[in-house]
């Protein structure tokens, strides 16, 4: 799928918080570029009947039949900073919005409400770049989670990304080192790094092959 925009300036502004005319676009551009990623993050998430989870970054929340076919007995909360992908989001799963199984809600970058009941499963994929405070982010999200709860972050090589012109317009990148050593200083202490990669088309018809991370760490 090509890009909705073709500066690459402004592509990068859009994948961080899609907005205006384009928005739903971007969402779907996000969705079609992150999907192998988010699955794959899906795959690995130690999932069990009532378990409640919290995402960071949905998007379009299109993925959300594929968690929901791995385990049906769950709770799921989104946290997103644009609204335009929140009501994206919440029209492509009215159902379960309905059924109270999931909500979304829209949060101010780098902030995470203290919701009340805590959360088993903490996951994210391709927000990191995002968050200007990445250290005080996890030390949110390490209060949020019970004892036993899991954080997992899925993020493109850093190497691949550097690569990107879209990247240059406001990512901070990371490897998953230092993203160990993130989730190790607020107290996360196991910690597992792997890696992964995936074939994508290019604009140009070529093929290249996306080497990402899947980092996790428990409480």
């Amino acid at each position: 799928m090509n890009p909705p925009v073709d500066d690459m300036r402004l592509l990068g502004q859009l994948l961080r918080c899609p907005i205006g005319e384009k928005a739903q676009e971007v969402g779907d551009y996000i969705f079609a570029s992150n999907s192998q990623m988010i699955y794959t993050t899906i795959d690995s998430l130690p999932l069990h009947p009532n378990i409640k989870l919290l995402e960071i970054g949905f998007g379009n929340g299109k993925h959300l039949p594929y968690l929901f076919a791995k385990e049906t007995d769950l709770q799921y909360v989104g946290a997103e900073i644009s609204a335009a992908m929140v009501a994206e989001a919440t029209a492509n799963n009215r159902q379960w919005v309905e059924e109270g199984r999931v909500s979304f809600c829209q949060t101010a970058p780098d902030e995470l409400p203290m919701w009340e009941a805590p959360f088993e499963l903490c996951f994210s994929v391709n927000t990191i770049y995002f968050i200007d405070d990445l250290l005080s982010y996890c030390a949110d999200i390490y209060q949020l989670l019970a004892v036993g709860g899991r954080i997992t972050f899925t993020f493109i090589d850093k190497a691949v990304l550097e690569k990107a012109p879209f990247a240059k317009e406001g990512f901070r990148l990371y490897t998953p080192e230092e993203i160990a050593q993130l989730f190790m200083q607020v107290g996360f202490k196991v910690v597992t790094q792997k890696s992964f990669q995936e074939v994508l088309p290019t604009k140009s018809g070529k093929e290249i092959t996306r080497y990402y991370w899947v980092v996790t760490g428990d409480k």
